[in-house]
């Protein structure tokens, strides 16, 4: 057991050649060294996750804690370390908790912990990918199948399901097998065939320009599933972009049309007789660490912009650069999607589109719904087994309870 030094003092970091399990507290935080690793943690913090039994919910693993209860001057009383046992500390509010050794490395917040457990991704490269492809019966029957398939979706944006019966709506049977079925305003499971009196675009057998779907709502659906029931025409093959890596090189050669297309709010609409859906938001949505969380793109939906005067050129630079990038043939996938195949796109990254095909060729028709991406990031962590939360603290155990 190790005890803890330097209670009440300023915090002092032991040196990289401290031993394992050495504890120094401080006056607002502790260091432990752990797994050989130094690592820092906030007393305000960890009492805010205590897994005491009267500071959570054992039965759903929730909260009762309140967390603004919490005094700015808590902190430990007295704390020890145990490499078995983990982290002992009796607040100066008078409750026990424990922490595990397994508990601090998992929700360690350092730096390096926290790089290790952002979402990565593969971009794009010029040449584009020979998009992933799975069968239907090893993504709905086997395990191992389906989590391939969701992290091939995870990793590039896009994956291909071969051998989907040509059924109407088994689109929305296979949705349900991973995920949800995100509901819009239109159809449930949306048509795509040539119809002269169609309210959209995709229904003309010309060519579509690579696009992300329903920007017109404020969080636009994040999943798009496309099942071609049959597709019998000359021509029309489907074209995939990486977005994110399009934004990439436009973030690389010109940071200031980059910053624009950030700030510049595009307004977009699709409607039919009887529904209407509208939003305005900039193109580019930034997660807290810069990186690309939402690209929304679509040309045929774009709506007058309403922006200040001295706006205007600078958006349509940097517009005009993005779509020379997307209209490249760079970082694209480019194929023709055969009777059976189920095409997954993260909408959120990834463009889609088609080239301009005959219909009087033959047959062309398919049928998508809408999922959210992180019901598929969900069912990952739940084939994984990683998505209950680690007690750090067994109920009812305290050091004198044990």
């Amino acid at each position: 057991m190790t005890e803890a030094t330097g209670l009440g003092g300023a915090r002092t970091a032991p040196s990289s050649s401290a031993p394992e399990g050495q504890l120094t507290l401080g006056e607002r935080s502790l260091s432990l060294v752990l797994a050989g690793r130094q690592r820092h943690f906030h007393y305000v913090w960890l009492r805010d996750n205590s897994w005491a039994e009267s500071d959570r919910v054992f039965q759903s693993s929730e909260r009762k804690l309140f967390t603004p209860a919490i005094p700015a001057t808590v902190a430990p009383a007295e704390a020890a370390f145990d490499p078995q046992e983990g982290l002992e500390v009796r607040w100066n509010d008078g409750q026990r908790s424990r922490y595990s050794p397994g508990w601090l490395r998992k929700y360690d917040y350092s730096e390096a912990p926290r790089s290790g457990r952002r979402h990565g991704v593969t971009l794009w490269g010029e040449e584009g990918i020979d998009v992933p492809r799975f069968s239907h019966a090893d993504v709905v029957n086997t395990a191992e199948g389906e989590l391939a398939y969701l992290d091939a979706v995870a990793e590039y944006g896009a994956a291909v399901v071969t051998g989907v019966p040509s059924v109407e709506h088994e689109v929305e049977r296979f949705a349900e097998t991973v995920g949800h079925v995100r509901e819009v305003a239109f159809e449930r499971v949306h048509n795509v065939r040539h119809d002269p009196a169609g309210y959209n675009v995709a229904h003309t057998p010309g060519e579509l320009k690579p696009h992300t779907d329903l920007p017109s709502y404020n969080w636009p659906p994040s999943i798009q599933l496309l099942h071609f029931l049959t597709n019998q025409t000359t021509g029309g093959e489907s074209t995939l972009v990486d977005g994110w890596a399009a934004l990439a090189e436009l973030r690389a050669q010109a940071p200031a049309h980059f910053a624009t297309l950030c700030r510049v709010p595009v307004p977009y609409q699709l409607f039919s007789q009887d529904e209407d859906t509208w939003a305005e938001n900039p193109m580019i949505q930034l997660d807290t660490d810069g990186n690309v969380k939402v690209f929304r793109f679509s040309n045929q939906l774009a709506q007058p912009l309403s922006i200040p005067f001295d706006e205007v050129e600078a958006f349509y630079d940097a517009y005009r650069q993005l779509g020379g990038i997307i209209d490249s043939g760079r970082h694209r996938a480019t194929f023709k999607s055969a009777d059976g195949d189920l095409v997954t796109v993260h909408s959120h990254r990834v463009l889609h589109g088609r080239l301009p095909y005959d219909p009087a060729s033959g047959a062309r028709h398919l049928q998508d719904v809408y999922m959210e991406f992180d019901d598929l990031l969900a069912r990952r962590r739940v084939l994984r087994g990683e998505h209950k939360p680690l007690a750090a603290q067994p109920a009812g155990e305290t050091r004198e309870g044990r």
